[in-house]
C-alpha cells in the first residue's frame, strides 16, 4: 500500500514538474515566462508596424501595443482607432481592424519550440508564429502563403514574426555551483551552531563538549591519516605483486 501510494506521488511530481517547466507564462503583451528562462519581445512595441502583402491585400502588424496604423496610400486603418493587426485591400482602397492587442495571447504551445501570438477578433482567429533568428539585424513579418482572402467571418489566418528578440532567454543570477555554496555553507552553519548553542543551554557543555558530534570531530583526523596509510600500503602491495 505505502509503495503503491509512493509511486503514485513520484508519478505525480514527474508530470507536475513535465508541465510547469513547458507552460509558458504570460506576464504581459509580449513576456512569457518558464522555469529555466523566458521570451520577451516588448523592445518591437517602440518600433514602426511590420508589414507584408499577399495578392491584392496588405497585413500591417504591431507587436506589444496598440497604436494608430497609417497605410502605404495614406489611408489610416479602422478610421483612426489604435489597434494591433490590420488588413488593407488594394483594390476597394479599405481597411479594416483584425484585432488588438486586449484580443492577444501569448502562449507556447505543446511540442512548439517558439511560442505564438493568438488572436480572437469577433469570429476570426490569428495566430503569428514567432521564430526566433539569433544574430539578425531586424525584424520581418511574413504571411503565410494558405491564407486565403478576402476575410470571412469564420476564418483562421496564419503568419510569421522571424525576429532575434524571438529567442528564449536565460535567467540571470547564480550558478547552480553558488546555490549548492551557499547551501553547504549554510546547512554547516546551522549544525555548528545551533548545534553548539543547543548543547550548552540543555547539557550545560563547555570547552570541545559544546561541539556537535566532538568525538567524531576530534577523531577525524586521525580517521584521514589512517586512511591515507591504508590507501599507500594497497598500492605498495600491488607493486610487490606485480614484481
Amino acid at each position: 500500500m505505502c509503495r503503491d501510494a509512493f509511486v503514485a506521488f513520484a508519478l505525480f511530481l514527474i508530470l507536475f514538474c513535465d508541465a510547469t517547466s513547458s507552460e509558458c507564462t504570460q506576464q504581459g503583451p509580449c513576456i512569457c515566462t518558464l522555469s529555466d528562462g523566458y521570451y520577451n519581445l516588448s523592445a518591437l512595441a517602440d518600433q514602426l508596424p511590420l508589414e507584408d502583402t499577399l495578392g491584392d491585400y496588405t497585413i500591417y502588424f504591431h507587436p506589444c501595443t496598440n497604436v494608430k496604423i497609417k497605410t502605404q496610400s495614406n489611408i489610416m486603418c479602422a478610421n483612426e482607432s489604435k489597434l494591433s493587426v490590420c488588413i488593407f485591400d488594394k483594390q476597394k482602397n479599405l481597411t479594416q481592424s483584425f484585432g488588438t492587442i486586449e484580443e492577444t495571447t501569448m502562449k507556447l504551445p505543446k511540442g512548439n519550440k517558439y511560442p505564438i501570438f493568438e488572436l480572437h477578433h469577433n469570429n476570426i482567429t490569428l495566430q503569428i508564429d514567432i521564430i526566433c533568428l539569433p544574430n539578425s539585424n531586424g525584424t520581418n513579418f511574413k504571411i503565410d502563403k494558405g491564407n486565403k482572402f478576402p476575410p470571412s467571418s469564420s476564418n483562421q489566418y496564419r503568419f510569421f514574426l522571424i525576429s532575434p528578440y524571438g529567442c528564449k532567454e536565460s535567467y540571470k543570477g547564480l550558478s547552480t555551483g553558488s546555490v549548492l555554496l551557499i547551501l553547504f555553507f549554510t546547512v554547516t552553519g546551522i549544525y555548528f551552531i545551533g548545534g553548539i548553542v543547543t548543547l550548552r543551554i540543555l547539557r550545560g557543555a563547555t570547552g570541545w563538549e559544546m561541539l556537535p558530534n566532538h568525538d567524531f570531530w576530534s577523531n577525524l583526523p586521525l580517521l584521514v591519516r589512517d586512511g591515507i596509510v591504508f590507501t599507500f600500503n594497497c598500492c605498495r602491495a600491488d607493486s610487490y605483486e606485480r614484481i
